[in-house]
This record gives structure tokens, sequence and C-alpha cells, in this order.
């Protein structure tokens, strides 16, 4: 049609001039003129129905009045611009509409526009609804142009990270099953948790118990951790979809195909008060000199800090890795646990920038029973070297070579009952001295061995004080400063994970 002759036609759309017909619409009863000659034409059944008799309609002086309480007004208006123009501006849902309008009323010619109009109006921001509904109705021809889109644009489609949030979950999976999806793995991942979150509020809102990982469960074996980057594993931790071991061992894949740190994984805005301890130790003496270490750890705030034998038991990696600092102590008279095992998990623990504080006295000592082995002690991740357990004279805090370090803070003496008992050495292996003994040897050890790996201290003493009635007489005076010595190491060595800048690092295709 012509310009002109499709705005003279556009002007009797829903006009009562020579109107022979009157449509009363939706549940608000729009009312809407038209004329049968002109739906006649573009409908068979229109025309059975305006042009026959019995049919549920009513004459009004010279107008057949006709009800269709199922349909929106503004779809039926713009279904009458249609049926008078043969074209109409497609917006929204407007073509899911008018197909549902033309397969009602066997509008073949309507049929064939919606079709058209479906192929051009396919966009970056409709496509993904255009993809399910065409699912849902079964329209196996709009199914296949509308995923062949979304494989095309892929990569921009997913770079909206709420381009899902709308969708059904049989929608999503289906999208992330097409073959020729390429995206950013860390732009799926955070449209997969944008959803999630969408869906928790939809659906589980009231149920605190059920998590994102819960929600996105079915979606974990879509989820190709070796095309993610830092950010996008540190991503995949937080939803808590995977073990922190196969998440640390995918970062270290990374770092080693690109040769950079591992950065750790980090939560923000932690303060003391959040620290998880694991305290692994043991004492042939009895249980009171391990609550005693537990209440020396909590001494500046530390809330959360659990108990393992280490003599019976040793935590697994994944176990271990739940906590941010772990503090060992082991007696001398006890065997640590699979020595090996251990010193291989704090190793890992370390390198994923956790921290570990070793409290000296048996656990490093020269002795094959009972000290530390793996690789924390053989690729020297350890500030003081193995050495033999002496003792000495009464002993008190010596040189401060660090005074402005956090461990010091309120650290202000430190003195043994009697006689001290330490590791007799000097080889601190690259480490770094904060402060010493009376007599020179080291009293307080740190070492980071590479960059973002986590800090061990060294604490060259006995870890009980006077408070302990029955000890021996190697204990720490009560009234000087061993228990902030403790606290302050582990508060040190725990919030250095969420004090550590993130580097920026560029986003890559991997």
């Amino acid at each position: 049609m012509s310009q002109a002759l499709d705005e003279i036609l556009l002007g009797y759309v829903n006009n009562k001039e020579f109107a022979d017909v009157k449509f009363v619409v939706g549940k608000k009863k729009a009312i809407f003129y038209a004329h049968k000659f002109f739906l006649s034409l573009v409908s068979a059944y229109w025309r059975n129905v305006l042009y026959s008799k019995g049919w549920e309609t009513r004459r009004t002086r010279s107008l057949t009045e006709i009800y269709l309480p199922d349909l929106e007004p503004r779809i039926f208006l713009s279904f009458l611009q249609f049926v008078y123009t043969r074209s109409v501006k497609i917006k929204g849902n407007l073509v899911f509409e008018l197909l549902d309008i033309a397969k009602k009323y066997g509008i073949e010619e309507l049929f064939k526009y919606c079709d058209e109009s479906f192929q051009k109006s396919l966009s970056n921001e409709n496509c993904i609804k255009y993809y399910e509904y065409s699912c849902q109705n079964k329209l196996e021809k709009w199914k296949a142009i509308s995923s062949g889109y979304i494989e095309d644009h892929s990569g921009e489609i997913m770079k909206n990270h709420f381009c899902l949030i709308e969708s059904t979950k049989e929608t999503v999976l289906s999208i992330l099953n097409l073959e020729k999806l390429y995206a950013f793995e860390i732009d799926i991942v955070k449209s997969l948790i944008y959803w999630s979150r969408s869906q928790k509020r939809k659906y589980y809102q009231s149920n605190e118990k059920v998590q994102l990982k819960d929600i996105l469960i079915e979606f974990k074996p879509l989820i190709k951790l070796e095309f993610l980057d830092f950010d996008g594993l540190e991503q995949v931790s937080d939803i808590g979809l995977y073990s922190p071991t196969i998440i640390f061992g995918a970062m270290m894949k990374l770092t080693q195909k690109y040769k950079v740190k591992v950065r750790p994984l980090t939560r923000a805005g932690a303060g003391i008060e959040d620290l998880k301890v694991l305290l692994l130790a043991n004492c042939r003496r009895g249980h009171e000199r391990i609550e005693h270490i537990r209440e020396s750890v909590m001494t500046t705030g530390i809330q959360n800090v659990d108990i393992m034998n280490c003599s019976s038991q040793a935590p697994s990696f994944d176990e271990m890795f739940k906590y941010d600092c772990v503090v060992v102590r082991n007696r001398n008279a006890e065997n640590l646990h699979n020595q090996v095992e251990l010193g291989n998990d704090l190793a890992r623990y370390v390198e994923a920038g956790k921290g570990v504080v070793i409290i000296a006295i048996n656990t490093l000592i020269d002795n094959d029973t009972c000290r530390i082995k793996g690789r924390l002690q053989d690729e020297e991740f350890i500030p003081l070297q193995f050495g033999e357990r002496i003792q000495q004279d009464s002993r008190e805090l010596g040189e401060v070579l660090l005074p402005e370090h956090e461990i010091m803070t309120d650290v202000n003496s430190f003195k043994t009952k009697n006689y001290a008992q330490l590791i007799g050495t000097h080889d601190v292996r690259g480490g770094t001295i904060i402060a010493k003994w009376s007599n020179g040897f080291p009293l307080i050890t740190e070492k980071t061995k590479e960059e973002n790996f986590g800090t061990v201290v060294c604490l060259n003493f006995h870890p009980c004080s006077s408070k302990i009635t029955n000890d021996c007489g190697k204990v720490w005076l009560e009234n000087t400063d061993g228990d902030k010595i403790i606290a302050n190491s582990v508060s040190y060595v725990g919030m250095k994970l969420y004090k550590r800048v993130k580097p920026q690092r560029k986003q890559r295709k991997l």
C-alpha cells in the first residue's frame, strides 16, 4: 500500500463512522468500532462469524456487538491496525500476542507477518525471551532462528549479567548447552549468580536454608573452571559449588599457565571478630593447657577458635581451608598424626594466602617422632630451623628489632618463671626476626615465602603461663604479655589475607 492510503485506512481504525460492528474487549469492557468488510477480507473466521446467523452477537440499531473478554484492549487495537493496513509496529511481546491471535482466528497473512517481524526485531535484549517463547510453544522455526542469534551474539549478550534474570531454569540450562555458545566464562558465571539471586527472592525468600549453591547445583557441570580467571574463580568460590581444594587447584593451574602469582580468595570487610582459627594441639598433661592456649588466642577479640587433637587426627585441606589461621602446638610425648600429609596440606594452605602460627617448643624440635614434615619443612615455609630443645635460666624479652610490628602491639614485657625452654637455633631461613630473647635467640619470627602467599609466624617459647599452677617452671609469668604475643600473631597472619590489595589484571579470554 502507498503511504497515503495507509494513513487513510489507519484513520478508520476504531472509527465509529460507517462502523457496523462494535467489540467489547477485556475485563474492563473497552469499546472498539470496526467494519465487517475489512475483517472479512483478512479472515475467513471473521467472515463466517459476521455474516452467519446464530453466533453470539447482538444487534444494537445498525451495529453488531461482539464480546471478547479474554483479549487485552492494547492487543486488539494492534490487531485492528493490521486488519486495515497489513502492518503494525512490533514492540515488546506484541509479536507473541499477535501470533496467538493469528493461530486462534486462522489468519495466515498475520502469521507470516509475525514470522517476518520476529526475525527483524531480534536483538540482544529480547532474543532470550523469544527463544523461551519458541521452546514453550514448540515453534521449531523460531527456536532455530533465536538460538542461532544467541550463539552468534553470545559474547555481547552475556556481558549484560541480567540477561537471564527473567528466564526459567529450563531455558537457562538449554541456552548454556547450546553448541556454539562463545562468551567469557566469567560473564556466564556472573549471569548465573544474578539469575540465582532472582530465583531466591522469587521462590525462597522465606527459607534462609536455601543458598545460591542449592539453586545452581544443576548448573555445576556447565561451569568450566579452566576458562575462568582469578576473578571468576573467586566468584565461584563465594557460591560454594566447589570445594576449596578444586578451586585452589584451578588457581594453581592458572598461575602455571600465565606465570603469575596466586591471588588468595578473600572476604571483604572482615574484622578480627570474624576470623576463624583452628588450634591443632595436644598435651599429655590434660586438656586444661590446650584451653589455656585457646584463651590466649582470644585475648585481642578473636571469637571463633576450634580445637583439634593433632596426635589422633589431622584436618583435610578442605577442612583446614575453612579457617583463616591454623595454630600448631605439639607436645613432645605425642606424635603428630600423618606428619608428612599435614606438612603438605599446611604448605598448600599458606600458598592459598592463609596464615599459620607455630608455637615452636617440640613442634620444631629436631626429633623425628614429633616434628612437622612434608613440604612445609622441605620447601622452607617455616622461619625457624629445627634445632635442639635447650633449657636456660630465667629469660625475658630482649631486643625488639621491629617495635612497630603488629605482633608487638601492647607487648611491654615477657618473662619466664624459673627457666626458659626454647629451640636453640639462630637460623631463620630467610625469615624476619621481630624480637629476640635476652640471650639473643630468636623469640618471634615470621616469613612470607612469596608474594601473595600467607605468612608463617614462629613463637619460640612454651605456650602456657604460670596460670597453670601444676606446670613446671618453664612457663611464662602470667602478669607479662605472652597471651598478647600469641593473640597478636594469630590476628596478624589471619587479617593479612583481608588487608592485601587485589592486583589489577586485565580480563582475558582464556
